[in-house]
């Protein structure tokens, strides 16, 4: 299912993505993000931050194309800035260090309406599918496919109001009926992680170890499903993939470190695991 290249392709026609998050709290997240994403095959990334990250995500990677827009949290000015940028990308990738706020969660709901690619919601983006009325399903015809969710398990706990059972194989069929009653794809981040999608077989990725529990192992996650989105996989496709890609980058890393690696060190040894399948 990975992407084949065409040799004859030029910059950008491999995938261009657009991270949208941050905060004055969590500076490193869309950071992590973009790694997950370049280190994936996309061509280009995109971040766009509030001000207070500017100097940070522009000096920490020379390879990240960075706009900012004034304040310390995702605000009105946001929309503005993204405007000039939701039509230049394949995907975009919405929540990565985004603080818990009611009106962070109404401008990105706005930034959603305005995108007309792909989008994937992690973090406190995820709420805003409440917010678009997908449980009405309505979405499912005017926009297949177009949505993609990361949730870890509290994050799924708070978006459909009730806690998930205890019982693996019972979490995996509510997470499924949730994904066709939404009309949405659903990556659950979880030790075997659960991907779900209207009218496909519900998958179980083993990959991975406990060292991923480690800070910012789902941003990582999150941008390189973006990526492989903006690759042209469809979304059910590229969150198999990403989920199996980082498992496997986690398990050589626990025979190089042990439990003892980061999340950098996962984003640095995508690669090498895109390499070795």
């Amino acid at each position: 299912m990975l992407p084949r290249r065409d040799p004859n392709s030029h910059k950008g026609q491999n995938g261009r993505v657009l991270i949208i998050g941050g905060s004055i709290d969590y500076s490193g997240a869309p950071i992590l993000a973009g790694l997950g994403a370049l280190h994936s095959g996309c061509d280009l990334v995109y971040l766009l931050v509030p001000e207070c990250n500017f100097d940070v995500s522009r000096s920490f990677y020379p390879d990240f194309i960075v706009r900012k827009y004034p304040g310390n949290y995702v605000n009105t000015r946001t929309i503005d800035a993204a405007a000039e940028l939701l039509n230049k990308v394949d995907c975009v990738l919405l929540g990565p260090g985004v603080t818990e706020d009611p009106e962070s969660l109404r401008i990105m709901t706005r930034i959603v309406q305005k995108t007309p690619c792909h989008i994937v919601l992690d973090a406190e983006a995820i709420p805003v599918i409440a917010q678009l009325g997908l449980i009405s399903g309505s979405t499912m015809t005017e926009h297949p496919h177009r949505y993609t969710i990361t949730p870890n398990l509290a994050e799924m706990d708070e978006i459909i109001e009730a806690a998930l059972p205890e019982n693996p194989e019972e979490q995996a069929k509510m997470v499924e009926d949730f994904a066709k009653k939404w009309g949405i794809t659903i990556l659950l981040k979880r030790p075997h992680d659960v991907i779900a999608a209207p009218e496909k077989p519900t998958c179980i990725n083993n990959t991975g170890n406990a060292g991923m529990t480690v800070g910012g192992s789902g941003d990582v996650l999150s941008g390189l499903v973006a990526s492989l989105i903006a690759q042209k996989l469809m979304p059910y496709e590229a969150c198999q993939c990403a989920a199996y890609m980082l498992g496997s980058a986690g398990d050589e890393l626990l025979k190089q470190k042990s439990y003892n690696y980061t999340a950098t060190d996962l984003a640095q040894e995508l690669p090498y695991a895109a390499k070795n399948i």
